[in-house]
């Protein structure tokens, strides 16, 4: 059997399960373990926290569907804390390979691996990946032996990864779902998290053509089956979404995790979730099913074929339309931002933004249209998720969709939390649009400090610049391959 060393071994398995890209903040260079991700082909994008280095990998995960990978140093341990517990909570698969002690975050871990000796690390790091994947998604640490130098056994040729268990659904509980969607006067079905998690967006949309139901997604699910489908309802939260969630007597919530007080006052529920806690959260009398979004909604339309019976035909409220842009001076109101937003960059961007900047600033009015353009956080541990999280996004993009540009949405006044990473962007050269939404003029100068980190920026304070502002941005990105920041003096109300 082919011999090399457990560092290369691990460093194969990476870019097998991964891909390309890894992140982290070493504090000891040169280690075996770097050097072989550099000879596997993986680059490793340096962070200058550790806590941004685990939500850079949750930002490329979230973007392109993999598995982030987290690389610290034995003295990172405790800066990995807020990352890790941020991806916890928001259920995005991380690997974290570390050479220190797990105790500081053995709390937010989904599991930790220790490699005892060389020889078991390509095990444990599949085992890892499985854990990570499997399930409710979330990060899992991987303890780095001492003699991860040594050479050993392995032979990448006859590995592979482990197969992840998926949550098949109780024919009975199918069944059963069916007939209460055809008993219902006003059926809808309800998107999450879950159903991009999943990738069933295309199952959604078939089941929802097949019954002919009206469909709604969560700001987490937003763009899952993308906007423009006739069936399509809009964002709950945001009318008409709210209005179709308000007016239906039967929903069918599909990975929409533990939510509190979404769906109260809903007659009958039907929740399917792949995490067996998030069954049941809402209080709300109905059916629970443990199950894959993919798998249910494929077998749910399996019966719904084999079935005579359709449900009554109601129409829901269509997707909203941001209304065009009238003439006006300052403070820039949130509708007419996302109507420049719309007309500048279109469907093909992806947004990044935490979940109070979405709620207060209008974000379901945000031009999505297809999966993972809407990337959501902050649910938990501290706040800075939002700019290296922009950064790793930024990174899955350039592989999948180099023409897609990355917008990143925070508010002022000053820049985000851990906005030093623009450096990092600046001289590493990725390219993002950094919206920054404020309502007031005073405040720390942001476009200094954004050229401080040589980045460029620009300051809206009227309505009619805002267009000129923005397509100059994008321009501007691609030109210098930096960060250019957009601050705009706006108002939340309409």
């Amino acid at each position: 059997m082919p011999r090399m060393t457990a560092a290369a071994a691990a460093a194969r398995i990476v870019r097998d399960e991964s891909g390309d890209a890894a992140f982290g903040c070493p504090d000891t260079p040169g280690g075996p373990l770097y050097a072989a991700l550099a000879a596997a082909g993986t680059a490793l994008r340096t962070a200058r926290h550790a806590q941004s280095a685990a939500h850079m990998a949750d930002g490329w995960a979230r973007a392109s569907g993999r598995t982030g990978v987290v690389v610290a140093g034995a003295a990172s341990g405790p800066g990995l804390v807020p990352g890790l517990h941020a991806a916890r909570t928001d259920g995005v698969p991380l690997i974290c390979l570390t050479a220190g002690p797990a105790e500081p975050v053995r709390a937010v871990a989904k599991q930790v691996l220790p490699a005892a000796s060389a020889a078991r690390l390509p095990w444990a790091l599949r085992e890892a990946f499985r854990t990570a994947r499997e399930g409710r998604p979330g990060p899992v640490l991987v303890e780095l032996p001492a003699d991860a130098g040594t050479e050993i056994a392995y032979d990448p040729a006859v590995d592979a990864s482990l197969p992840v268990r998926s949550g098949a659904p109780h024919p009975p509980q199918v069944a059963t779902a069916l007939e209460l969607l055809l008993a219902a006067r006003r059926p809808l079905l309800l998107a999450g998290g879950g159903v991009t998690a999943a990738d069933a967006g295309a199952a959604l949309r078939a089941l929802a053509g097949r019954l002919r139901v009206p469909f709604a997604d969560t700001p987490g699910g937003r763009g899952c089956a993308g906007d423009g489908d006739e069936l399509y309802a809009g964002t709950v939260g945001c009318s008409p979404g709210q209005q179709a969630l308000g007016a239906a007597d039967c929903v069918l919530a599909l990975g929409t995790g533990r939510a509190a007080g979404l769906l109260a006052g809903v007659p009958t529920v039907i929740q399917v979730d792949a995490e067996p806690s998030a069954i049941g959260g809402y209080g709300t009398a109905g059916l629970g099913i443990v199950a894959d979004a993919r798998l249910f909604l494929e077998a749910l339309h399996d019966a719904a074929r084999e079935s005579t019976a359709r449900p009554r035909t109601w129409t829901g409220p269509t997707g909203a339309a941001v209304p065009a842009p009238g003439p006006g001076g300052a403070p820039v109101p949130v509708r007419r931002v996302h109507a420049e937003l719309d007309a500048a960059f279109g469907t093909d961007a992806c947004f990044v933004l935490t979940e109070e900047v979405y709620g207060e600033w209008g974000g379901a009015l945000l031009p999505v249209g297809r999966p993972r353009r809407l990337l959501l956080g902050g649910r938990g541990g501290p706040s800075g998720w939002a700019v290296p999280a922009a950064l790793g996004a930024r990174a899955a993009l350039a592989a999948a969709a180099p023409d897609a540009v990355l917008v990143g949405i925070g508010t002022g006044p000053g820049l985000p939390p851990l906005a030093e990473e623009l450096a990092v962007a600046a001289e590493c050269s990725v390219p993002y649009v950094q919206l920054l939404l404020g309502r007031d003029e005073r405040g720390p100068d942001a476009v200094r400090l954004a050229e401080a980190y040589d980045c460029s920026g620009c300051r809206v304070t009227a309505r009619d610049g805002l267009r000129s502002a923005l397509e100059w941005a994008r321009k501007e990105a691609v030109s210098t391959r930096r960060p250019v920041l957009v601050d705009v003096l706006a108002r939340p109300d309409t």
